[in-house]
């Protein structure tokens, strides 16, 4: 037992703050839109995914499959994105399309 207490902040909404993040990291550096567009051969493998519970899809004409959302974590994005190989395009950020694009391997299989 402490010997101190405090009060939760009232506006404070904890699936508010959870979704801000990417996993289990948030970073207020790293807040943002996030979007991939997935090739069409892996679109239908990823329409099953949740990627982001705040995330949005939008059906490319070529079959791609593109996925939107806010959040942080590029660290943790990155790990997520490797499983997919050349099957995903990181759109934005910026920053995080440069981690994940310089370092990128071709796996014959999908998550």
């Amino acid at each position: 037992m402490l010997a101190g207490s405090f009060e939760i902040d009232a506006g404070f909404n904890l699936k508010r703050h959870a979704e801000k993040g990417f996993g289990l990291y948030e970073s207020e550096r790293e807040f943002g839109e996030v979007v991939w567009r997935f090739t069409p051969d892996a679109a239908a493998h990823a329409r099953r995914f949740v990627f982001h519970p705040t995330q949005s899809v939008e059906e490319g004409v070529d079959g791609s499959l593109t996925v939107r959302f806010m959040a942080s974590g590029y660290l943790e994005m990155t790990w997520h994105l490797y499983q997919w190989g050349d099957a995903v395009e990181v759109l934005a950020p910026k920053r995080l399309r440069e981690m994940v694009h310089e370092y990128r391997r071709v796996f014959p299989a999908l998550p």
